[in-house]
């Protein structure tokens, strides 16, 4: 579901740029959106970046690398 546009921050690059807010798989999380400056999916709301936060976007990621086949 489309909740409109937030910031995000590229966990690879640290690139800051705004893009959709939408649901990732119905849950209350933001669905990464691929970094217009180094192409990657590892991105993440910015702002309140703690440890929990970081935990589940490091599974989200994981789970974008296997459908992908980013396997490292």
């Amino acid at each position: 579901m489309y909740r409109g546009m937030i910031k995000f921050v590229c966990d690879d690059c640290g690139h800051k740029f705004e893009g959709m807010d939408c649901e990732y798989c119905a849950s209350v999380y933001t669905a990464p959106v691929k970094c217009p400056k180094c192409g990657s999916w590892h991105t993440m709301p910015s702002g309140l970046n703690g440890f929990f936060k970081r935990k589940i976007y490091n599974m989200i990621w994981e789970s974008i690398d296997e459908r992908q086949g980013n396997t490292e």
